[in-house]
């Protein structure tokens, strides 16, 4: 099954997301700020990457911009998942390639699918119709 980083500040949506993922099979890895993600991603090569964006030490923003650096970690899927909702901020996520960008509060069964899709293949992010 599917490796999953979910890098987060917040300890109750770590677990919330580890949680979730693993129930449907997936093993896990999670990160407390974007340089422990970036450098927990280096080591393991996940399959797909959630990022907060304000993390303390390394923001979510810069750690995807460092993440595309390494040659075996530059086509592996990016989710924003941040309380940042503001449309500036949804560009500047999707500038960066990331595969998704969810708003905080989320619903968990909307995650999971989005995340099922962007590991086969088959996700096409909506138009935006702010």
């Amino acid at each position: 099954m599917a490796h999953i980083l979910i890098a987060d500040d917040d300890p109750v949506i770590i677990k919330l997301l580890q949680v979730n993922l693993e129930m449907e099979g997936y093993d896990v890895t999670t990160a407390h700020d974007g340089q422990d993600a970036l450098e927990k991603a280096t080591a393991l090569s996940p399959d797909l990457i959630v990022l907060d964006i304000m993390m303390p030490r390394m923001d979510g923003l810069t750690a995807r911009m460092e993440i595309k650096k390494v040659p075996h970690l530059a086509e592996t899927p990016v989710i924003f998942l941040s309380a940042k909702a503001q449309q500036g901020d949804l560009r500047r996520g999707h500038e960066l390639g990331v595969a998704e960008y969810i708003t905080k509060p989320f619903d968990p069964m909307d995650f999971l699918s989005i995340v099922d899709q962007i590991l086969k293949g088959t996700y096409t992010r909506p138009k935006d119709t702010r």
